[in-house]
């Protein structure tokens, strides 16, 4: 996968090169007779030629192995490029060359496959060599030739950040005279303002001048102290009065703090009313969860504690069945929206610890395997259904409780939408859940929340998400905020389909870009995941993970994190000093929460942005960890 320029020249990004591939390349530096530093889809590789290496700059090269950590490569000769399979493999347009990019990847283009491309060509903007890298990451994941998947590429690769195209779309709904006054309230609750006060000294002006925001849903809660919300409550119907709702507050723990007075009183009921049957059912599923996956954990306990080899295959795979609970539980189970971040982090410390059990098992280390899967089973048993007070209030913003028109215009929703996703209550932590929500809100898995909707009969109200209402928005009449909206649905649907998923292929690429809130700025964040296939699934035992923010105080900051079989390395980018001062303070609490989740960190570096030798170094330590022999090719790093 190709990445922006601005990317490939501060960092390296990750994409196969396959065993028996062809490729264009520039060479860039001499090493010896046989070895060079080429540039390969805008990337620098260092490589050994299987004779002299050619005279030319521009040489087509094909892969043909992995030798003592080196790329071996082989020139395809002159003869082949006219007469042989390779013919046309170095053409003088830019059109043959993409042609012949998809045709690397087995993919042939029909009469109007190829007229798309040309208009493509004629009528994208940016550079010749930006569009052979749109071209080049369609042809990597596969995908049809077609106007709609080019264009989306593109500007995911080369166009706006989605962050910027966002915050051009919030200053167009601004310049309208029916949205001024509810964008400017938005637009303040979403900047954070007065956060740094107590929330009695602007509850009121809260009030006054963010109701329409608040009954939206986007109100930013201040975090009073942990409650126990498991007692037993009577839950009044949303038939009940004010007056009788306004008797029974005593038995809801919430009904009395300043964040619920906000909501004007037939809210109240609703919310009461939902809040509590809410947690009573997440309780249950809760409660249910745990004993599925004690009596399995039970069952191959006993399997395991037989000594019996036969057994072995049955109790593995009573243990991949509860890895798959916990892991569906900990991004779909509902119960996940409400309990606190040790439950969380325990549930996926068991995740982690039945996944070395199914390793010993492979091994053949059964009485190991089963000293780990009676860990599992004891902490499980240990766990409580803790809700926690900031994740519920969460829920409430997220909520409409307080009789908005779930009709309203797009245009109207839009902000508190954002102010949702962006601006978490003050004291909830960042936890794989709230993550998983963020993408889910932003709307990246909006076409399967539609499916699954569908399948469930559920569709009497659609899955509300920023994708959906950019949808609406390009939809809507001709101007401005239509053709801004159509802009950040292309960068959307570019990083989906640069995030397409191939069961058939050993090594799974993804790249997103994740809008956040930096000193009142709509930011972007790049992320870049290159990672095993495991049956379907990312393997998070051995992946690699990209960070990319660009800021204005302290330059290009970049996280890379790369695990190898759970052994983890992070390696912190950054060319102000300042920065990496404040960050080494964090480094032991960094590791810690890391190593809670079941990784073991083997060390966290800095090193700096721009400096060349600083890169190579990075990348030869860890070449190693990259190499994947899948059978079918090598997967290079570079």
């Amino acid at each position: 996968m190709q990445v922006r320029n601005d990317f490939i020249m501060s960092e390296p990004a990750p994409f196969s090169l396959k065993e028996g591939e062809t490729f264009f390349a520039t060479v860039k530096e001499k090493l010896s007779n046989d070895e060079a530093i080429i540039t390969v889809k805008g990337q620098d590789v260092h490589v050994r030629f299987q004779g002299e290496i050619p005279k030319e700059d521009k040489v087509v090269v094909r892969i043909v192995g992995i030798k003592d950590h080196v790329l071996q490569v082989q020139a395809v000769p002159k003869a082949a490029e006219t007469n042989g399979p390779a013919a046309g493999l170095f053409p003088a347009g830019e059109l043959e060359k993409a042609e012949q990019i998809l045709l690397a990847q087995g993919i042939r283009l029909s009469k109007e496959e190829k007229a798309i491309l040309r208009r493509f060509f004629e009528k994208a903007k940016g550079t010749m060599s930006e569009k052979l890298e749109t071209v080049q990451a369609l042809a990597n994941k596969k995908l049809e030739v077609a106007e709609s998947h080019l264009q989306a590429i593109h500007e995911a690769l080369h166009g706006d950040s989605f962050g910027e195209t966002l915050a051009q779309l919030v200053d167009h709904l601004a310049l309208l005279p029916s949205l001024r006054s509810s964008v400017e309230n938005s637009l303040q609750a979403l900047m954070g303002n007065g956060l740094q006060t107590s929330a009695e000294d602007n509850l009121q002006d809260w009030k006054e001048n963010n109701r329409d925001f608040v009954s939206n849903g986007a109100k930013v809660f201040r975090s009073p102290a942990e409650t126990d919300l498991m007692e037993e409550q009577e839950i009044p119907q949303k038939n009940q009065s004010a007056e009788t709702a306004e008797s029974q507050q005593t038995e809801w723990t919430y009904w009395n703090e300043e964040w619920m007075q906000a909501f004007p009183a037939p809210a109240k009921n609703i919310i009461v009313k939902t809040i509590t049957e809410k947690l009573s059912q997440a309780a249950l599923d809760f409660k249910k969860l745990q004993i599925e996956m004690n009596k399995k954990l039970e069952n191959a306990a006993f399997l395991l504690d037989n000594g019996q080899t036969s057994a072995r295959q049955q109790a593995k795979q009573l243990v991949e069945a509860v890895i798959r609970t916990l892991d569906r539980a900990i991004l779909q189970g509902e119960f996940m929206l409400f309990t606190d971040m040790k439950t969380e982090k325990q549930m996926l410390q068991a995740s982690a610890k039945l996944a070395e059990a199914k390793q010993l098992l492979i091994e053949g280390k059964q009485s190991d395997a089963l000293k780990a899967v009676k860990e599992v089973k004891h902490l499980l048993e240990g766990l409580r259904f803790q809700p926690a007070d900031v994740k519920v209030k969460h829920f409430v913003s997220a909520h409409p409780f307080s009789g908005e028109d779930p009709e309203a215009a797009p245009k109207q929703q839009l902000l508190p939408q954002l102010a949702r996703i962006l601006k978490f209550p003050l004291g909830e932590e960042v936890s794989a859940r709230n993550t998983f929500e963020q993408f889910r809100q932003l709307g990246f898995h909006h076409e399967k929340d539609v499916f699954h909707a569908l399948l469930s009969k559920q569709m009497a109200r659609e899955p509300q998400n920023i994708k959906a209402l950019l949808l609406k928005l390009s939809q809507g009449e001709f101007g401005m905020i239509a053709a801004q909206a159509e802009h950040a649905l292309a960068n959307m649907t570019g990083q989906q389909l640069l995030s397409k998923f191939d069961a058939g292929n050993h090594m799974q690429t993804m790249f997103y870009q994740v809008p956040v809130l930096l000193h009142d700025q709509m930011e972007t964040v790049r992320i870049y995941l290159n990672a095993r296939n495991d049956g379907g699934k990312l393997d998070w035992q051995n992946c690699s993970l990209y960070f990319l923010l660009d800021t204005e105080k302290y330059g290009k900051i970049g996280i890379l994190l790369q695990a190898l079989e759970r052994d983890l390395t992070v390696t912190i980018k950054t060319d102000s000093e300042k920065l990496t001062e404040a960050l080494k303070a964090l480094t032991e609490t960094a590791k810690e929460n890391l190593e809670e989740i079941g990784y073991n960190v083997k060390g966290i570096t800095f090193a700096k942005m721009n400096h060349k030798h600083e890169e190579e170094k990075t990348a030869a330590e860890t070449r190693k960890a990259d190499e994947r022999n899948s059978g079918k090719g090598y997967d290079w790093k570079v």
